[in-house]
């Protein structure tokens, strides 16, 4: 049973590891798309004010979704398995 759980463990790090990296080659595309959103927020014409603001809290929901991601890779790669959310 131990052999079973050791081995389940470490590609639950596995996995960690790779969404990490994934996330992390994401994480620029990100924020260049927040960056571009924030800077057109005010010049945005009144219908399409919604849709720039739910994007723009798309966005920062996205990218701390994707740092998280990072730091649990980081995390696993040193060798911790940090707790799922």
């Amino acid at each position: 049973m131990e052999d079973y759980r050791a081995e389940l463990l470490r590609q639950v790090r596995l996995g960690d590891i790779a969404t990490g990296e994934a996330a992390g080659a994401c994480l620029p595309g990100l924020l260049r798309r927040l960056k571009h959103h924030e800077a057109r927020a005010g010049t945005v014409p009144h219908p399409f004010r919604l849709y720039h603001l739910w994007r723009r809290n798309s966005l920062r929901r996205q990218v701390a979704d994707a740092r998280w991601h990072v730091e649990q890779g980081r995390a696993a790669r040193m060798g911790e398995l940090a707790s799922r959310r």
